[in-house]
């Protein structure tokens, strides 16, 4: 069950990280366009 454990968190680290990345990058579109 360990491994489980640790294949669902490792999971949502990953998913959690695109997240972060995806919505960064979003940031850094709009801000170049607003002060571009």
């Amino acid at each position: 069950s360990l491994s489980i454990v640790q294949a669902r968190l490792v999971g949502l680290a990953h998913f959690t990280v695109g997240y972060i990345f995806t919505y960064a990058a979003f940031l850094i579109a709009s801000t170049a366009g607003i002060y571009g």
